[in-house]
């Protein structure tokens, strides 16, 4: 009957008000609820039922029922917390946090309410992970797949691998003077016509360790009481400067491979008569031998008597043999034994230096217990003297920063010897800090600087520093291995020992970095000096200690050690696939003066300058940190969990991520802000955040709930008053039925 009828559809009525009700009061019951996403209830009518009518079929309502019940993802308010972890989405997306405990339980929310845990995840309120992306240090990208964002409560150390030195160097600092001091004895007499000349060779030794031979002529004319002169590089047969008749008793030169400025002064030449010869002296030690090899194939000896810087009388024994390969075998000996026929018969003499298959005629070896240098040429084209069967050569040497450097005393260099110092810190790869000095001086040459980078040589641990017997070199080439040893060379590597690189900066007018050149490095293995760059400021391709010239950056690159790992002797084959990479034992540091290399040297924007005001470190800083341990993490709207440590670093450590849904209505409410996947929802993709879609991250920020109360409000009051007039239909309903009923009676 209709009436019944009439229950049952009233009934649908209070039955999905009802339900609307409850959607009402979990909406406001979750009004502080953190990024609750409020639900929207709607109804439908409940299919008809036809019945016959005068007119035809009609169709009676049976009630209302709910068509759909959705969550709403508009966005929430934010509100700011103090929470560095707390983060709220601002866009589309959800937070994907994953149950450690169980195997696939991943679950999405908007609560980004997180904190760290006693074992460092990053964690919800019911301690699900949140999961992230790791970021690479190098790249700044995010690596690997998405994981348990887990913090690093300590920082490892980073060695370092580039130092930033940027300073002014005064202008007007004088440059250095190098003044060559002859002395002898030229008399001319006045009553006979002409002049006297008098002639003399030496050797003015370069930074690159190359001898320049100078022949000097002076000719005194009493008459007329003045000087001729004629100052000549003989390995190019050019002059270097002359003079005729003139009055002055000096002049400058330039030397031939360095072009630094050097002053001849022979003001002290006398001209006393007869007894007195006539002879020019030039000071300082013997430093350079030249004899003539002999291709017999046959051991044969040289002895030679020099002086040293003390003035002493050493004896030297070289000797030479020409072998079946096409190469020499030789051998250098200090205080030989009389009578020795070979090599071999020299047993108690010093060894000086020794080769085995040499290609080169050029070799040098030191003064037994001294780090004095004597070059030794035996080239058979060689034009000696006759009679002592050698050219024995005394020896002027520009001063340089690395000479003055001498780690065998307790302060290595004197405050003299430079016009400027900056220091910083590095660290090795165990997080040791090492202090770095910098000396910078001018040369004899206008506009030309040279700089010297020490460590503390008691930190220096290179191998040559701890070898008996450093300065040892093997090559292959030509299929036959040469062997070199320089046995004397202990005490110069002793001497050296602190020294990380040498060269000399050009600047233009404008004050800026012209170019690099005789740029020099100690070798690691060896201690001999390695030059990195050039006279002409060009890189080597290959540097003789098989490192690359230049860093990864274009900067010049010096090799260290302050592990002291050791490593066996190094054969360096030429077509090892691993040339130019430095070891692991070694530490490669670049050096940034604010230029780099690249075609040729180009400045940039903070750099080393010359300019007329006071020597002054502008800048310094160097990418190498000890361990930290961790301070403070903070997150930026681009979901990067940053950390802050103690040692200075700040690391961009994890990348939030984030996932969204093609249905995210469909997807399945589990409670304590969380939702899960179904297939309704679609699969969720994930992306970083402001990506693909994805909103981004405020940080310090929780979003609220987007429950408007004065809608629900509204809305409560239709429901009540839809509520009442479904409960009238189901009384009057029922009064209608009483009255029926009542027609029995």
């Amino acid at each position: 009957m209709g009436l019944t009828n009439a229950l049952f559809t009233g009934t649908s009525g209070l039955r999905a008000l009802g339900h609307g009700m409850n959607v009402i009061g979990d909406n406001v019951a979750n009004l502080n609820t953190t990024a609750f996403k409020g639900a929207r209830i709607t109804f439908s009518d409940i299919m008809a039922q036809s019945i016959n009518t005068s007119a035809g079929s009609g169709q009676l309502g049976r009630g209302a029922s709910i068509q759909a019940l959705y969550q709403l993802f508009t966005q929430g308010a934010f509100e700011s917390t103090a929470s560095p972890t707390d983060m709220a989405i601002a866009g589309a997306g959800f937070f994907i946090v994953r149950n450690p405990k169980a195997t696939g339980a991943v679950f999405y929310t908007r609560d980004g309410q997180f904190v760290i845990d006693k074992d460092g995840y990053l964690i919800n309120p019911q301690g699900l992970r949140v999961q992230g992306w790791k970021i690479d240090e190098i790249t700044n990208d995010i690596t690997g797949a998405l994981t348990d964002i887990r913090i690093d409560r300590s920082s490892p150390p980073v060695k370092t691998t580039k130092i930033d030195m940027i300073t002014n160097l005064d202008a007007r600092t004088e440059t250095r003077v190098k003044v060559i001091s002859i002395s002898g004895n030229i008399y001319d007499d006045p009553d006979q016509q002409g002049s006297t000349t008098v002639e003399t060779d030496f050797v003015i030794r370069d930074i690159d360790q190359k001898d320049n031979k100078i022949k000097l002529k002076l000719e005194w004319d009493a008459s007329i009481q003045k000087w001729s002169y004629t100052i000549i590089d003989v390995k190019n047969n050019t002059t270097l400067a002359s003079g005729t008749n003139v009055t002055t008793s000096r002049t400058t030169i330039e030397i031939p491979t360095t072009k630094e400025q050097v002053i001849i002064d022979w003001s002290a030449v006398t001209h006393d008569p007869p007894p007195v010869e006539n002879y020019l002296n030039i000071p300082g030690r013997h430093g350079r031998i030249e004899i003539k090899g002999s291709q017999q194939g046959q051991w044969e000896s040289k002895d030679v008597t020099l002086v040293d810087a003390n003035g002493t009388n050493r004896n030297i024994r070289i000797w030479l043999r020409y072998n079946q390969n096409g190469r020499w075998d030789y051998y250098v000996f200090e205080n030989p034994i009389a009578g020795a026929n070979d090599p071999d018969q020299e047993i108690g003499a010093i060894i000086l230096a020794k080769g085995e298959n040499a290609n080169e005629t050029n070799i040098f070896f030191y003064l037994d217990g001294t780090s004095q240098r004597i070059n030794l040429d035996w080239d058979p084209n060689n034009i000696v003297d006759p009679q002592k069967g050698y050219n024995l050569y005394t020896l002027q040497e520009t001063f340089t920063l690395f000479d003055a450097w001498n780690a065998k005393n307790e302060v290595p260099i004197q405050s003299t010897a430079y016009s400027y110092r900056s220091t910083l810190f590095i660290y090795d790869s165990l997080g040791t800090p090492h202090e770095i000095t910098i000396y910078y001086s001018p040369t004899t040459k206008d506009n030309v600087w040279e700089f010297l980078v020490t460590s503390n040589p008691s930190e220096d641990q290179r191998d040559f520093v701890r070898d008996a017997l450093p300065m040892q070199w093997w090559y292959e080439k030509g299929g036959v291995i040469q062997k070199v040893e320089i046995n004397s060379g202990k005490v110069f590597t002793e001497e050296k020992r602190g020294i990380l690189m040498y060269g000399r900066l050009e600047f233009d007018n404008q004050g800026n970095v012209k170019k690099f050149y005789h740029v020099y490095r100690l070798d690691a293995n060896t201690g001999a000096l390695v030059q990195v760059i050039d006279e002409k400021g060009q890189p080597v391709p290959l540097p003789e200690d098989k490192f690359l010239a230049l860093g990864p950056n274009g900067y010049p690159l010096l090799i260290a050690d302050f592990l002291g790992i050791d490593f066996e002797f190094d054969y360096y084959a030429p077509n090892d696939v691993n040339q130019g990479a430095v070891r692991n034992d070694l530490q490669g540091i670049e050096l940034n003066f604010g230029y780099f290399f690249k075609d040729a040297w180009r400045s940039e924007s903070v750099r080393t300058t010359q300019y007329a005001t006071s020597n002054a470190t502008l800048f310094y800083d160097q990418n190498g940190f000890g361990p930290g341990a961790l301070e403070s993490i903070n997150v930026d709207n681009e979901g990067r969990v940053i950390g802050t440590y103690s040692n200075g670093r700040v690391i961009p450590l994890w990348m939030v991520g984030l996932a969204n849904f093609n249905a995210p209505e469909r997807l399945q409410r589990l409670g304590a802000n969380l939702f899960r996947e179904t297939t309704h929802s679609g699969p969720p993709v994930t992306g970083k955040p402001g990506t693909n879609g994805l909103g981004t991250i405020a940080p310090n920020s929780l979003e609220q709930s987007n429950v408007d109360l004065g809608e629900q409000f509204v809305k409560m009051i239709v429901f009540q008053r839809g509520f009442q007039a479904d409960a009238r239909i189901i009384t009057v309903s029922d009064t209608m039925l009483e009255e029926l009923i009542n027609l029995k009676r």
